[in-house]
């Protein structure tokens, strides 16, 4: 089962990912896998997340979402997860509270 700890640590690879400090490869549990699972789907996210401009014409144009917003993002849900968290070892305070949340902002149903 995943934990607060777990996730925090996803968000902290990812950040060092967009910064351009490769993760290293962890193997072994299903959770690990998982996780490793979860990194290459938030890269993914970042990689296909763009902004539209709009152009003094009227137009848009789509430009690649700035790293440093990618990481402040990823920084805001990282807070999020540490006040949300009960500290504890095996907390998971976060991880309950993130479908009331998401359900709450209509996000998912």
């Amino acid at each position: 089962m995943l934990t607060d700890s777990n996730v925090r640590s996803l968000l902290v690879r990812a950040i060092n990912e967009a910064k351009g400090k490769t993760a290293k490869s962890v193997a072994g549990s299903d959770k690990d896998r998982y996780l490793t699972e979860a990194l290459q789907t938030l890269l993914a996210v970042r990689d296909s997340t763009v902004e539209e401009r709009v152009m003094p014409d009227g137009s848009f144009q789509e430009h690649p979402l700035p790293i440093a917003d990618w990481i402040a993002a990823l920084e805001a849900v990282k807070d999020s997860c540490s006040v949300r968290s009960g500290g504890e070892p095996g907390s998971r305070g976060y991880l309950n509270f993130l479908p009331v949340f998401l359900r709450q902002t209509g996000s998912v149903k």
